[in-house]
């Protein structure tokens, strides 16, 4: 080989060489990556000071044994961990090997009582107190898939007495008679919804809710009233009128909510409700042969005592309560009724 091809070729082997030996070097280390695959959160919503149950998988991805670590759980209003976030605990991950996981189903957490109101992301980090040295630092943390949301905190309840609470009511009630007496047949069907926004009673015994109670008597009422009376007495008279209900509740109305205690497991409530009013729709009367006449204005007039209204729920923080019900009164054949009563709670701070 003539001499300077043979240097060219030693020159270019040298490079090879370099280069050869320059990748080896930069080939990266074997290091563990932990990362959670897989979290979860219940329920999705908590009172301040309540407590979640969260689960996680914290895995090792990476080409080394992790050493033992630490999972911690964070609540997130931007998904991201930091200094803003409320943390709520964490947990021991054994050493891992490559590709091995460890696994907790449901751990109990407390939300602590001085966090704000509002809706969160919950975040699971691994490797939180950063003692394991992985190939990526990066990807710790996962959110997950449900939001929590935080509400308010009640005060301090008092053993025995009672605390005055503040009640935005509504109620949605239905009344339906149908009624024949000799040879008079009655149908009535109302329809009506009540607003209020009065104080009340709070009464706790040894600690706990015992009832509460919500009466008033001024408020808004709207609604219908379809009247229908046929008299087939001789001559068929069918007397008709829809009536358009408005004003304020007269008489007194009440809401009794009573809850669980020893012996008493179940929570139910009573319904009383009253009001008048004046509508400005005339009685219409028609007679067998066609002839039409009208009478004065009708005066309505309501007083509802049903029975227990049996289904009730109320959520963690008592702010709000749903009273539901209906029956076939047994002092008033042929009528049935149905009420919902909403009532939102504020108490005091």
């Amino acid at each position: 080989m003539p001499r300077r091809l043979w240097v060219l070729g030693l020159g270019l082997g040298l490079v090879m060489a370099m280069l050869g030996a320059g990748s080896a070097s930069a080939a990266p280390k074997k290091r563990p990556d932990l990362v959670v695959s897989a979290v979860s959160v219940s329920p999705g919503k908590v009172v301040a000071g309540g407590v979640l149950k969260v689960g996680d998988t914290t895995r090792n991805k990476g080409r080394k044994k992790a050493k033992r670590s630490v999972t911690r759980y964070a609540l997130s209003a931007n998904k991201k961990w930091d200094k803003r976030d409320v943390v709520l605990g964490s947990r021991a991950v054994k050493a891992l090997r490559p590709g091995k996981k460890h696994t907790v189903k449901a751990r109990s957490v407390r939300v602590a009582a001085a966090t704000r109101p509002g809706t969160y992301w919950l975040l699971a980090c691994a490797d939180a107190k950063k003692k394991v040295r992985e190939s990526h630092e990066r990807n710790n943390c996962r959110v997950a898939k449900k939001r929590v949301t935080v509400t308010k905190r009640m005060p301090a309840a008092p053993r025995d007495g009672e605390v005055t609470v503040n009640v935005r009511g509504h109620v949605d009630w239905k009344d339906r008679t149908r009624h024949t007496a000799g040879n008079t047949t009655t149908e009535i069907d109302s329809a009506a919804t009540f607003d209020f926004n009065v104080p009340a009673k709070l009464r706790y015994v040894q600690g706990r809710p015992f009832y509460l109670e919500v009466t008033w008597d001024k408020g808004t009422v709207s609604g219908r009233t379809v009247y229908k009376r046929v008299n087939n007495d001789g001559c068929r008279v069918t007397t008709t009128a829809d009536v358009r209900v408005a004003g304020e509740p007269a008489g007194l109305s009440q809401a009794l909510v009573h809850f669980p205690v020893p012996g008493r497991p179940s929570m139910f409530g009573q319904f009383s409700l009253t009001f008048i009013s004046q509508a400005t729709t005339p009685y219409t009367s028609v007679d067998c042969e066609g002839d039409t006449t009208t009478s004065g204005a009708m005066h309505l007039k309501v007083v509802d005592t049903p029975d227990e209204l049996p289904s009730v729920s109320a959520n963690a923080g008592l702010s709000r309560i749903v009273l539901k019900g209906g029956g076939a009164p047994r002092t008033h054949p042929g009528r049935t009724w149905e009420a919902t009563v909403t009532l939102d709670i504020t108490h005091p701070r």
